[in-house]
């Protein structure tokens, strides 16, 4: 499906969301994968975009931030639960990286906890590799990879 061209430089971008949880996540033995224990809550998440550039991690500056990602006034963002969740454009008309850097926070926000993973919240894949449109009708609706 096409993208909007503005998503081009946001799905450059890169980040981690922290799941903050009500017990620590834990390495089990032989594996390098985060897992959460099975009675944990989510409590809290946090996305913070980066950008990868010379081999290394850098914040975006203001202007990144400002800039239009998405030039549409309301936007569907599916996380790793699968569940879509709705956004409005805080200017009512498009999306800044900014504001869709917290439209991808909210998402997870509001969905982390659905998630399923080796018996707990996912918690090990938390690395943003941008967004893509997956349904167009009844409403676009973007799905937001993460890998780990």
């Amino acid at each position: 499906m096409p993208q909007q061209p503005e998503l081009d430089f946001f799905n450059t971008l890169t980040g981690r969301l922290e799941v903050q949880l009500s017990e620590p996540a834990y390495s089990p033995p032989d594996m390098v994968n985060e897992i959460a224990p099975a009675d944990a809550e989510v409590l809290d998440v946090e996305f913070i975009g980066q950008v990868f550039e010379n081999r290394s991690f850098r914040n975006l500056t203001s202007e990144e931030l400002n800039r239009v990602a998405l030039s549409r006034a309301w936007c569907s963002l599916k996380g790793e639960a699968g569940v879509a969740v709705r956004h409005r454009a805080p200017n009512g008309q498009f999306f800044t990286v900014g504001d869709l850097f917290a439209a991808v926070e909210e998402t997870e926000r509001q969905t982390r906890h659905l998630t399923g993973w080796l018996g707990g919240i996912d918690v090990h894949h938390v690395f943003f590799e941008g967004i893509r449109l997956t349904r167009r009708f009844p409403e676009r609706t973007w799905t937001i990879d993460w890998g780990s």
